[in-house]
């Protein structure tokens, strides 16, 4: 099996036609990627089939994998930043994670409602320039301002489904799910754009080793903990 990366979601389906046609031949091919906010969460942890050979991960970017209470913390631990960041057990780690949380919360609603309503060329989820570049406000009010006016810009190809009212009963749709239960389970490790998070949490924590804590996690993932990605491995398993 080779698994090899390709650098983005952008012309998947070419390389992977490409790679079908090219000398190398193979029987199967499979294209595992982030759903991010192209398809919505289903509500069992599962992959979602996207075409013939492609598969959008469970959680909304793969960075969200790489979050869990436990390793945040025993990284803490081995690097001796508990002290430096007043984190002294996993209870504060859960804590700051849910404080992170929701200061993007309004910010997150408004990019899965864009999600939900643009087409697959039609505009991005964020104005600020990429994920994990956070608004200058993320204040409700702000987000959805901004938000509107990614789907207003593109007038010509608007329909009902893109009026103000629709846009704004659709943020609500998902700020009624981001309630207190929501941050409680910890859901927004679902929900929330990865990168989007770790730079909500990266400003909780000045001078925080991202990459460092990116490394370590990923040292100590175990991928068994997760149903999609066991159900990616069956599949892979199922095509040698």
């Amino acid at each position: 099996i080779t698994i090899k990366p390709i650098g983005g979601k952008r012309g998947a389906n070419a390389i992977i036609e490409f790679a079908e046609t090219g000398t190398v031949k193979s029987d199967f091919y499979c294209l595992f990627r982030d759903r991010d906010f192209d398809c919505p969460v289903p509500e069992k942890e599962e992959l979602t089939p996207d075409g013939k050979k492609t598969y959008c991960s469970y959680r909304t970017t793969i960075e969200n994998y790489l979050f869990e209470v436990k390793i945040f913390n025993d990284f803490l631990i081995g690097n001796k930043l508990q002290k430096k960041y007043n984190l002294k057990s996993a209870n504060d780690v859960r804590s700051i994670f849910i404080e992170a949380a929701k200061e993007i919360k309004d910010y997150q609603a408004v990019r899965h409602a864009l999600g939900k309503l643009r087409f697959t060329t039609g505009f991005d989820t964020t104005w600020t320039g990429g994920s994990g570049k956070l608004p200058v406000s993320l204040a409700l009010t702000d987000c959805k301002n901004e938000g509107w006016n990614l789907m207003a810009n593109i007038k010509n190809k608007m329909d009902n489904d893109w009026q103000r009212i629709n846009f704004e009963n659709t943020v609500n749709e998902f700020l009624s799910m981001f309630d207190s239960k929501f941050f409680n389970d910890l859901k927004f490790l679902i929900y929330f754009q990865g990168k989007d998070f770790a730079k909500a949490l990266s400003n909780k924590l000045p001078d925080f080793p991202l990459k460092s804590y990116y490394k370590f996690a990923k040292e100590h993932f175990d991928y068994t903990k997760y149903a999609d990605l066991m159900q990616l491995r069956k599949i892979v398993e199922s095509n040698k």
